[in-house]
């Protein structure tokens, strides 16, 4: 489904670029440029999205307010810095709002993103959903994760998702290409309400979705991820996703079963990961101690509980072959597998 678009006519000139780039690439499609408010009332429900410049008189609060209320979705243009012009878009509820120096790709994305989406049919039963957390630092995360999904898929449909928006790592880790991404996957589902095989890559037994590593473009955004995660669920037995660091939204955390917390053991990782848990919501993790000495490793776990209050459900001591089978792009060590057998059972 063809985004439908609605702009606000503006001397500025993110308006008449846009127009230019949606007739140039058809990524989405211009069905009205509107000279004042009751040119979009009129056509309201032939418009997914409006575009407004704060610049414009008539886009006020009380306007954008009106527009949502007939299920448009408005993403408001002020001039970069200007601060009262952007709290005003933000004021009158748009669903975004962006500096009109925006790069054009990056606001068609955005236009994409905020659409409506259409209405998912989900079956009777619905798939767990795991997702894999840690601290900054690279605890393994990334590592983790493969793990889990291929222990999974030998008996269950499973998928993992690259949902580390900030440093996607999937496709370099598995050696496989960047495209197509979870961007492509999560476009898909707003637009159809699934996605298809054209958006994931089989990896051994489990499929794949890979991060996004578009220079310039923004992320998929947290409503978004949590829709694809939702129709990956209807799909598959078992969705796994590689979070990494970043701080799980409010939308996300409602789509998710279980939480694995990838620990590093070494006094740094504990103490980082001590810090995850002190200010976690959601629910209780799992704990994974990654990278452990075999000398040390009855310490490390008291650590860990001592620090962090949980019991870990796996430790994974630190070998050679491990760091050689992620730098080469091959898949986890047979060991490293087995040590996470017990993952996504109830803690």
């Amino acid at each position: 489904m063809t985004v439908r678009v609605a702009t606000v006519l503006s001397a500025r000139e993110w308006e008449p670029s846009l127009v230019a780039h949606a007739r140039d690439t058809a990524s989405i499609r211009v069905v009205l440029r509107a000279f004042q408010p009751r040119d979009i009332e009129t056509h309201a429900s032939e418009i997914d999205v409006i575009v407004a410049g704060a610049e414009v008189a008539w886009v006020t609060p009380h306007q954008i307010t009106t527009w949502t209320r007939l299920g448009c979705s408005v993403i408001g243009i002020h001039p970069p810095g200007d601060g009262p012009s952007a709290s005003l878009l933000e004021l009158g509820g748009a669903t975004e709002v962006l500096p009109d120096n925006v790069d054009i790709a990056a606001l068609v994305q955005a236009i994409r993103f905020v659409a409506p989406s259409a209405a998912t049919s989900l079956p009777g039963k619905r798939g767990q959903v795991i997702a894999i957390v840690g601290a900054r630092g690279a605890p393994g995360c990334t590592e983790v994760a493969c793990s889990v999904a291929m222990t999974h898929s030998h008996d269950s449909k499973t998928v993992l998702v690259d949902a580390d928006l900030s440093a996607p790592s999937l496709a370099v880790r598995l050696g496989v290409a960047p495209r197509p991404d979870i961007t492509d996957a999560a476009d898909m589902v707003r637009s159809e309400g699934t996605f298809d095989r054209s958006c994931v890559r089989a990896v051994g037994r489990m499929d794949v979705i890979t991060g996004s590593h578009r220079t310039g473009e923004p992320p998929v955004r947290a409503q978004m991820l949590a829709g694809l995660v939702e129709a990956a669920a209807s799909t598959y037995e078992i969705v796994v996703l590689d979070v990494g660091s970043n701080p799980l939204s409010d939308t996300l955390l409602d789509a998710i079963d279980s939480v694995v917390l990838v620990v590093e053991a070494s006094p740094v990782g504990i103490v980082r990961a001590a810090r995850t848990t002190s200010d976690w919501f959601g629910p209780t993790p799992q704990i994974v101690v990654n990278k452990a000495r075999a000398h040390n490793r009855n310490e490390t776990v008291v650590a860990v509980r001592r620090w962090t209050g949980l019991d870990p459900i796996a430790v994974i001591t630190d070998r050679p072959k491990v760091r050689r089978n992620a730098a080469t792009g091959r898949l986890p060590d047979r060991s490293f597998v087995k040590s996470l057998a017990k993952i996504g059972t109830a803690p």
